[in-house]
């Protein structure tokens, strides 16, 4: 590769903000997963160097920088905004020869070479889960990066698929764009739900829940897209065909209130079952791997997903999973999960009463994930990432 042969160090630019939250989510994973794996490889390139800019000083496994890695704190204290008017500011005195952008929000100035991962484009299709700012801004910023910036990654063929829709939505004569320059790059997963998981660990985290027999684990945001109603109601309807499995069965609905959340609400507080559906708020790292790992059902009846990183670690935790059909879920979950669609109660509850009740087919499933699971790492993708990331840099 003619990088090799340059003399004058190349620099490479990482917004690496939002892999430096404490409590991360789907798209602060992806950040920090990617991160971490690019420490890795970029060894082998002695002109490149790295830098990682941040609002606050890097944490944890981010601060430990492999050699020509550096972090650049760009303090902003009103903290809002921060990627448009101090990340933009640094662009403008400072500007790598390639900026990457794993987490959706790029700067308005930016390099001529920049790199953004679009985690999908739900605010298009289901523009009531969001507020209208952040409607509007996903769709611009989305629609924009298609255009102008110089190459997209996305983590799914359905993505590119929705992209590729959202610039051609109403025949707009503005959508000049070239589809070969969106990149598909499936995500990784944490190998640590690979890992054992200690008994004490285990009855820690059941304990601080309130769980005491078999559940159904759910693990995203409390909200409209989540379809989390449904999947109230698909329980109510399990507990109420009865039967000795079903009794004491639980659901643990794992993570922070979203949009609709006050529906969810008020669907769970008159249930006659609300004793048994556990809400656990936003939850560790390690309190997901542990109720992974004992769950009797992982279930993600998502309306919209780019990628669904959640799958593979139910499939890594040897947990079998119901999920969606009809979005980027089935290019994750091949033939190792049960699918149902998201709209159909009916459907749900039967896929999810068939893995409740019947051990064998659970084991079925188990197997079938962990043996798809191996499709998928961090490395995989880091090392695609780095190729787009080193390509831009020598043309």
């Amino acid at each position: 590769m003619g990088f090799l042969l340059c003399i004058d160090p190349m620099i490479l630019g990482i917004d690496a903000s939002r892999a430096n939250h404490d409590q991360k989510t789907g798209v602060e994973w992806y950040a920090f997963f990617l991160i971490e794996e690019m420490k890795k490889l970029t060894g082998a390139y002695p002109n490149l160097r790295v830098v990682l800019y941040a609002d606050q000083p890097l944490r944890g496994s981010l601060a430990r920088m492999p050699q020509h890695w550096t972090q650049k704190v760009l303090s902003w204290p009103p903290r809002r905004l921060w990627t448009q008017f101090r990340l933009s500011w640094e662009m403008l005195l400072h500007p790598p020869d390639v900026l990457f952008i794993p987490a959706h929000v790029f700067p308005i100035i930016h390099p001529k070479k920049t790199v953004m991962t679009v985690h999908d484009v739900a605010a298009f299709r289901f523009p009531k889960a969001y507020s209208w700012f952040e409607r509007w801004y996903s769709i611009w910023s989305a629609s924009y990066a298609a255009r102008r910036l110089w190459k997209v990654i996305v983590p799914s063929f359905f993505s590119k698929k929705e992209l590729l829709a959202l610039l051609t939505a109403g025949n707009r004569p503005d959508a000049v764009y070239d589809s070969e320059r969106i990149m598909v790059i499936p995500h990784g997963y944490d190998p640590a739900y690979g890992a054992p998981v200690s008994p004490a660990a285990i009855d820690a985290t059941r304990k601080k829940f309130g769980i005491g027999g078999p559940f159904l684990l759910a693990i995203g945001r409390l909200e409209y897209k989540k379809n989390t109603a449904i999947l109230i109601h698909a329980f109510e309807n399990i507990k109420q065909r009865g039967g000795e499995r079903v009794q004491n069965l639980a659901l643990v609905l794992a993570g922070k209130p979203g949009v609709g959340y006050e529906t969810i609400a008020s669907i769970r507080e008159a249930s006659p079952y609300r004793k048994d559906i556990i809400e656990t708020g936003w939850i560790s790292n390690l309190d997901a791997r542990c109720l992974m790992k004992v769950a009797d059902v992982f279930v993600f009846p998502s309306l919209y997903e780019g990628f669904g990183m959640p799958v593979l670690e139910a499939f890594a935790s040897g947990t079998p999973a119901v999920v969606s059909k009809g979005n980027s879920l089935e290019e994750v979950g091949g033939s190792a999960a049960l699918y149902a669609d998201p709209t159909d109660l009916k459907q749900v509850e039967e896929a999810l009463f068939r893995l409740v009740t019947d051990s064998h087919l659970r084991e079925e499933y188990a197997q079938k994930g962990l043996s798809r699971v191996r499709k998928f790492s961090w490395r995989s993708s880091a090392e695609k990432t780095v190729d787009v990331l080193l390509n831009a840099m020598t043309t």
